[in-house]
């Protein structure tokens, strides 16, 4: 496994533990395992990742506020500070396009943690 992956991975997990707590995670993680997305395959599958928290936590249409996009710019956010990346925020774009663009930099600068820009990668 890459380290981008491998980074993005524990991110997540860290994230999610975080928010929902241990037996919560469980359940998440193991909707997504029979949904087909397991956590090893969140890293080359991050829209199929985006869209099944939508489904299992809600987006926000019709209601106030939705879990899954609050959890994703949560993920993004300890993302950007883990790999020392700034952002310029210039306009919406999908976790999954941002999931991208963070790779890309991440391996643009060789792997290493240092301040790089990205721009215009929000949810």
């Amino acid at each position: 496994m890459e380290e981008f992956d491998e980074i993005l991975l524990r991110v997540i997990d860290k994230t999610i533990h975080y928010v929902f707590g241990e037996r919560n995670s469980s359940i998440i993680y193991n909707y997504l395992e029979k949904s087909g997305c397991p956590m090893q395959e969140i890293p080359t599958k991050p829209n199929e990742f985006s869209m099944e928290l939508r489904k299992i936590l809600g987006s926000g249409r019709g209601q106030l506020l939705g879990a899954a996009p609050i959890l994703e710019e949560t993920i993004l956010e300890a993302l950007y500070a883990e790999l020392k990346i700034k952002i310029d925020v210039q306009s919406a774009t999908c976790f999954a396009d941002c999931i991208k663009k963070l790779r890309q930099v991440y391996e643009e600068n060789g792997g290493s943690r240092h301040q790089a820009r990205l721009k215009g990668c929000t949810t």
